[in-house]
């Protein structure tokens, strides 16, 4: 007996030698990744801001403009975006149509004529398909909204999403909706609000995100503070929100905390007037006091600040656009979507911070706001170049040239289809009354303001 003990003893010895060995050695593991991490952060930092000391005014403001690259082959369309790129430096671009196979050829063209590698943005709310043909769409968000507890699919469907589009080089996804939207507007709309619980559109909007993120691209919540409750479209008009403080603290704020809370790389501002935020009547894509004060301030979001497209009416009203445009620029934003003049509203907001290092030491009549000061676009433009610097973009051995687009499309189908079956699978043993199904051609309608928002 006491030789069995002994040995049993020896055996314990030996297996609490071998697990303190291998966790020595995963502490060491993890220390070691921690340490290349944090050197290579370093070294991507160091990079921005040596990108950024060489950087005209000019360059740095069209660093902050994204622009359409969409299904149009016209000449003068095609020559227009060349100039854009090559000439004028605009920093990204947003996919609005067509199929991969066309878009693909084209993106790898515009990235060989621009000086840094270009930030490819899309609207993929229910995946790449929302844009690009050749792939199935994911079940819209309200369709999820029937579901008690649809995260873990969420999560799921984020990191699918997130592949296909990183598959592309697309490292921006203007998702999730994160609208707190009636239920009346679920039917047969757009679908493309979770419900209208804020609980439960907090966690899925947040599922979603988290799921794109973990899978290597930025996701966008939009549309901040809250596009949910109002009967008008912002692409034909300003919508006004009458709701209290209370109100949009209890309802509308609520998806987005919880997204800033874990990390939400972007937020998108709506174009819409709400007075308890801003009671001058500004859309909040041009308020200072819902970008800076409300976003940035109270509600803590350290992430990039993009607006919704400046075409549409909700912003852009009767004034000119290149007005609304430097008016984004003073009210904070970061990053431009889809302006109808980037090259002279580049040059405007370009005058508007040279001009203010003219006068910054002299009290001058004409002297620009501090809103143009030469380090607020240089904090301005570091957050949008260290979104490139992270994917990897200013890497020694980095091409932003995309290949092999019929292998990425044919393996996005096999493992997307398992995934929506399965989502098809849940939603059709849900008791709660089936929705009607959207075609592709509502995207369309959407983006002519042909529908609601």
């Amino acid at each position: 007996m006491r030789h069995y003990n002994t040995l049993k003893i020896c055996i314990l010895i030996v297996i609490t030698s071998f697990i303190s060995a291998f966790s020595s050695l995963d502490a060491r593991t993890s220390a070691d990744s921690s340490d290349r991490n944090s050197r290579l952060q370093a070294q991507r930092r160091a990079r921005v801001e040596e990108i950024i000391s060489s950087m005209s005014i000019r360059e740095k403001v069209a660093q902050l403009f994204v622009i359409e690259i969409d299904r149009r082959e016209d000449s003068a369309t095609l020559m227009e975006q060349d100039t854009l790129i090559r000439d004028c430096g605009v920093g990204s671009l947003i996919v609005m149509g067509g199929y991969a196979r066309k878009f693909v050829p084209r993106l790898n063209q515009l990235q060989t004529m621009s000086k840094y590698p270009l930030l490819v943005c899309i609207d993929g709310e229910w995946g790449a398909a929302m844009r690009l043909k050749e792939y199935k769409p994911y079940q819209r968000q309200a369709h999820f909204g029937r579901l008690d507890n649809a995260e873990n699919l969420l999560y799921k469907m984020g990191v699918n999403v997130g592949k296909e589009l990183k598959d592309l080089n697309i490292l921006v996804n203007f998702a999730p909706v994160a609208d707190i939207c009636p239920e009346k507007y679920l039917l047969f709309d757009s679908q493309r609000s979770f419900g209208n619980d804020p609980s439960q559109v907090e966690r899925y909007a947040n599922a979603y995100m988290l799921g794109m993120q973990d899978a290597g691209i930025y996701a966008c919540g939009k549309h901040y503070p809250g596009h949910g409750d109002t009967e008008v479209d912002s692409h034909k008009a300003l919508p006004v929100m009458n709701f209290t403080k209370e109100r949009l603290d209890s309802i509308e704020y609520v998806p987005f905390k919880k997204m800033i809370d874990n990390g939400l790389a972007m937020m998108m501002i709506a174009h819409l007037c709400i007075p308890a935020i801003d009671s001058s009547g500004l859309p909040m894509s041009l308020s200072s006091k819902c970008v800076r004060d409300l976003l940035q301030k109270e509600h803590g979001f350290k992430g990039v600040v993009i607006t919704d497209a400046l075409a549409m009416k909700g912003a852009r009203g009767d004034m000119a656009q290149v007005d609304v445009d430097v008016l984004a620029y003073k009210a904070g934003v970061e990053m431009f979507l889809m302006s109808t003049t980037p090259a002279e509203s580049i040059a405007a907001i370009t005058d508007s911070v040279s001009r203010y290092m003219q006068y910054v030491s002299v009290e001058l009549p004409g002297k620009p706001s501090n809103d143009f000061t030469l380090e607020d676009l240089n904090n301005r433009v570091r957050k949008v170049l260290m979104l490139k610097a992270n994917a990897g973009y200013f890497d020694d051995g980095f091409s932003p040239i995309v290949k092999n687009v019929e292998k990425k499309i044919r393996r996005a189908a096999r493992r997307d289809g398992r995934l929506q079956r399965r989502i098809q699978k849940a939603l059709d043993a849900s008791p709660k009354p089936a929705l009607p199904t959207i075609d592709r051609d509502h995207t369309r309608q959407l983006d002519k303001g042909e529908t609601r928002r």
